[in-house]
């Protein structure tokens, strides 16, 4: 196996794993007066992420004002050899709200459930929660110091990115 390859088997198994491993996604909001940072439990399915989340929350009438996301997953701090250089994911999303009589709820709700916990019961009988989608657009995977890839979407093909010289 070359470097080369070696290096995008590599990455397509961070990618992964960031996906599959990571239980909340950070969030950036456009607010009324400027962007806002925030988190939610996520479940990823069918290549979108999927949230649920308090209209008492700002981020929720953010996202009903303007569809549209900033998210990272990002490896944990415990487990980084170095806090400059955390293996990471961020993806610009379009966003839509899945209602409750629409047929692809009722399995995201299943997933979150089975992700998230018996929590998510008592989630579901507040009257304030809401689902969303998060439609990743593009996106980028950075692996330490020097390692980026772009996320082409629909199907997370990753691309190297060659240093500027």
């Amino acid at each position: 196996m070359s470097g080369q390859q070696q290096e995008d088997r590599q990455a397509c198994e961070q990618l992964d794993h960031l996906l599959q491993s990571s239980k909340t996604v950070q969030l950036a909001t456009q607010g009324d007066i400027g962007p806002e940072a925030s988190y939610s439990p996520f479940v990823f399915s069918r290549g979108s992420l999927y949230i649920f989340v308090s209209q008492l929350a700002s981020h929720t009438l953010n996202l009903m004002r303007s569809p549209v996301a900033g998210v990272m997953l990002i490896e944990d701090e415990a487990n980084s050899r170095n806090l400059f250089a955390r293996n990471r994911i961020t993806l610009q999303c379009h966003v839509c709200e899945i209602l409750p009589d629409d047929s692809g709820y009722e399995p995201i709700m299943v997933l979150y459930r089975e992700r998230h916990g018996p929590t998510v019961d008592l989630l579901r009988t507040l009257p304030d929660f809401r689902l969303f989608r998060l439609i990743p657009q593009q996106g980028r995977l950075v692996m330490g110091f020097g390692r980026a890839f772009i996320i082409e979407m629909p199907d997370f093909r990753l691309q190297p990115i060659a240093p500027a010289t």
